[in-house]
Order: structure tokens, then sequence, then C-alpha cells
């Protein structure tokens, strides 16, 4: 049997790698629910593909930190099965996560399907190797790497599914990066190398290991480098009360009023390609999604609307809505109305501004529903704020 130690340096970068890997596929399926079914396909195979890819570069750098007394070769058809079945199974547990509603049991599911994807992708990578020696593993190692990468697997989704902050989802990445990291070196620690006079031997590689792993490792960071510039807005983060960038951006005071039309008609929405806006004097109502169903509420119950992307969010004071209708949308359906656009992201219901506050050079209308209860006023919209408030 022979004796197995590792580069301490290239173990670190699998390590790296695989958290890397983790943050990355777990971004790029974040704020899925905003998007129409055929683009959330097409991001969860994004996500699938950065995420198995990830983690078999990590296994595969791991694998070239192991120093062995002979010289191993990797079987060609194994290898590109381990990054198949990788991507194949890590994507549907991701995908899971954005089936019906998401429950701790769904959680559970996915999390048990992407553990699973792990050490698959594990075992039909060591049945690559090839040289002057068998591979062996002991029962224990495999039920031991087994309940690490499932359980670990199921944490780390709750982590970054939970409330879905940027803070949430970082330390979701880092335990699912650390749970690739641990299933592996768990599973090699009872993994038996054994010398056989009589096998095949390994090829001589052509590029030197540690020229390899550098290669693999800077390819998963460019990978991913690139992905992430394709991610969406989180669903909620800490950028739920502010803005990402700090700059308020100017846009249009208040609201206005409806074009002029006939009595009983509606006027079309600007910029919405002639959608249309209520009277005003009505009382417009606003749809939002849930349980695979159209509801409506009453938009005066609502306290302030912020833009995601395409799409907004509706605060009631007691939760949130997905809204699928752009803010421009809403802004031409409530005009009229008591909402006040503060930002380029937010339209305020003024009856529901508790206090304005500044802070430095910055304005702030107080909306106890938003996470951080603090709604940004930029410089553009602030006199037209403090006008419609009185001070």
């Amino acid at each position: 049997m022979l004796v197995v130690t590792y580069d301490p340096w290239m173990v670190a970068a699998s390590v790296v790698i695989a958290v890397m890997a983790s943050f990355t596929g777990l971004r790029l399926a974040s704020g899925l629910r905003a998007l129409p079914a055929g683009r959330r396909r097409v991001q969860i195979a994004k996500a699938a593909f950065a995420l198995g890819a990830g983690i078999w570069s990590m296994h595969f750098v791991a694998m070239l930190a192991i120093r062995l007394p002979i010289a191993l070769g990797y079987d060609a058809f194994h290898t590109l099965s381990s990054v198949l079945i990788s991507i194949l199974i890590t994507g549907l547990g991701l995908a899971m996560m954005f089936v019906g509603e998401r429950t701790l049991l769904r959680t559970v599911q996915a999390g048990s399907l992407t553990g699973l994807g792990i050490v698959s992708m594990h075992y039909i990578g060591m049945a690559a190797v090839s040289g002057y020696c068998s591979v062996s593993y002991r029962p224990a190692g495999f039920f031991l790497s087994s309940a690490i990468a499932i359980l670990f697997s199921i944490c780390a989704l709750r982590l970054a599914y939970g409330r879905r902050t940027l803070l949430q989802l970082s330390l979701g990445a880092v335990v699912l990066g650390v749970t690739i990291a641990g299933m592996h070196y768990s599973a090699m620690a009872f993994t038996r190398f054994t010398r056989l006079e009589d096998a095949l031997p390994a090829a001589v590689p052509i590029i030197e290991a540690n020229y390899l792993a550098l290669i693999v490792a800077v390819a998963a960071f460019v990978v991913c480098g690139v992905f992430l510039l394709t991610a969406l807005p989180l669903e909620g983060t800490g950028e739920r009360g502010r803005p990402a960038g700090g700059e308020f951006a100017p846009a249009v005071a208040l609201v206005p009023a409806p074009a002029a039309g006939e009595p009983g008609r509606l006027a079309p929405a600007p910029g919405e390609g002639g959608e249309a806006a209520p009277v005003a004097g009505e009382r417009p109502r606003l749809p939002y999604e849930q349980r695979n169903a159209i509801y409506f509420v009453d938009a005066e119950r609502i306290h302030a609307i912020k833009a995601e992307g395409h799409y907004t969010r509706l605060y009631d004071g007691a939760e949130d809505y997905f809204c699928p209708w752009s803010i421009s949308k809403v802004e031409a359906h409530v005009a009229g109305h008591s909402f006040l656009r503060t930002h380029r992201s937010f339209l305020v219901n003024i009856r529901h501004a508790q206090a304005f506050q500044r802070k430095d050079d910055k304005a702030y209308l107080v909306v106890p529903s938003i996470k951080e209860a603090l709604v940004p006023v930029s410089r553009f919209h602030l006199a037209e704020v403090r006008r419609a408030l009185g001070i």
C-alpha cells in the first residue's frame, strides 16, 4: 500500500476554487422567481455549469495535489462523465429550489440531490485513475463523505436562500465550498492506493502537475468571474433599503397624473407600449404572484414599492409581494393617487411615511415596512418630497 501525501498549497487552492464555484452557482440561481420560465431555465443552466464544473475543478486540483511514488493517469471517458454528472445533478438540485413553494422539505430534497451529485462526481472521477496501482475504498469513507456532502449541502442552501441577502449567500457559499472539499478529503482518507507490477503504465503528462493545477484554477476563476457579470439582482439583500452604487440618479419627482383622456377611458402608461393606467379618482389595484396564482391588492394598502429589474416588490407593512409589473408601469397605474416617486427605484405611499431623516448629505423617508425602514430620497426629488410633506 502506497503512502499518500499532499501539496498544501494545492490543497488550499482546491478549497478556494470550491468556495468560488459555490458562490457563483448560488449567486446565479438567485432572483430567478422574477424571470419568465425561458430565462429562468437559461439562468439555472448557467448556475449548474458554474457549480458543477467548479466542483470538478476542485476535484481535479485536489487529485493533482496528491504526491505518490508512482505516476497517475486519468481515463478520458470517466473524467468527462464525472464532469457531466456533476453539472446535471447539482443543476437539478438548484432547480428544485425554484419549483413550487420553497419549504424546508424542498430545501432538504434539493440539498440531498446536490450532495449526491458531489459524491457521484468524486467516485466516478476516481474510476478514471490509472497507473501502476489499484484503487480501493473502505465503506466507512463512502458513508462518511456522503453524510458530509448531503447534510452540509442542505445547510448551505438553507443559509443561501433563507433571507437571500448577500451575507447569507456568501455564508452559504463558504459552507458549500468547504463541504465539497471536506467530502473529497474525507473520502480520500479512506481510499487506498496499492502498487501493482502488472498494471498498465500511466501516460506521461505533457504539462507538469503544478502548472496544470494553475491552469485549471485560473480557468475556473475566469469562468466564475464572467458568469457573475450576468447575475440577477438579489431578491432581497442589504440593498433592500438602498440601491447598490450609492448614487441617487435623477427621475420624475412626483407621480404625474395620467394624460388627459375621455371620461371613463384609460390613459396609456408612458413607456409601456400602450398599457393602461387608471383615470385619477379610481382606486387602482396591483397584481402580485403567489403559489402559482395572480392575486390583486388595493394600492392604498401598499406602503412602498421597490423596483427589481423589470419587476417590483410591494410592501404592505406585514410582508412583501412579487409584482410582475415594472416600476414605470406601476407608477402610471397609481398616477394621481398618494404615491410619491422618491428615487428611480422607489415609490412611496406618502400616507405611510412616518418620518423624514437626514444622514450626512443623504435624505431618507422612514417607512417601517421596508426591511431597513429607510427609503432613499435622491437629490433631484428632495425638494418635491419636502414640499409634499409640508417641511
